[in-house]
């Protein structure tokens, strides 16, 4: 079975994209020199690697061009790579181990019970650029902000993340997230 919180971020995603303006896709969002179509053909990118990984295809070469995995209709390439994803996610494919960034191998189900945050940190990006308030379903965020702890570290160190930004100290989870990723949540 495909693991819920995958399913409920994959939905909270797919919630905010449905809800873009026609106009904002154009519109930067907080992921530096990104546009939100940039983050829609990030977003379905990555849908197309857990894809081939649960199919044990090989991956591309090189990364996609992101507007391109986006196309003309953003919501329209989200759900058809969504789809064919979902249907490669196979008792026997979240079982099957696959090698991931930094040398980590693990499960597919391993690897997708993790991905929420991903898409939780996008969502938001997703939101901001487009003029969308999201509050993320607290569970994931709380699940996805002690993986964060462990992960940030590393992608900082491989420049995938940028500075963390200072939060009160009474600030809730999805701020603490956002934060450790180099978001400003008040901004």
């Amino acid at each position: 079975m495909v693991p819920e919180g995958f399913v409920r971020a994959l939905d909270a995603f797919e919630a905010v994209l449905a809800a873009v303006p026609a106009d904002r896709w154009l519109s930067p969002s907080p992921c530096e020199g990104w546009a939100a179509v940039d983050v829609a053909g990030h977003v379905t990118a990555g849908l197309l690697v857990v894809e081939l990984r649960a199919a044990g295809r090989p991956l591309p070469q090189n990364d996609p061009d992101w507007r391109e995995v986006a196309g003309a209709d953003p919501l329209a390439s989200w759900r058809e790579v969504r789809a064919r994803m979902t249907a490669e996610l196979t008792p026997a494919a979240l079982d099957r181990r696959v090698p991931l960034a930094m040398g980590i191998e693990m499960t597919v189900r391993e690897w997708i019970e993790q991905y929420p945050l991903e898409l939780l940190v996008h969502t938001w990006d997703l939101a901001r650029a487009t003029g969308q308030t999201v509050v993320l379903p607290a569970d994931l965020v709380d699940a996805a902000l002690e993986t964060a702890k462990a992960m940030a570290p590393r992608g900082r160190e491989a420049g995938m993340l940028g500075a963390e930004v200072p939060v009160p100290g009474d600030a809730d989870s999805q701020a603490r997230l956002l934060a450790l990723f180099g978001r400003d949540p008040a901004a």
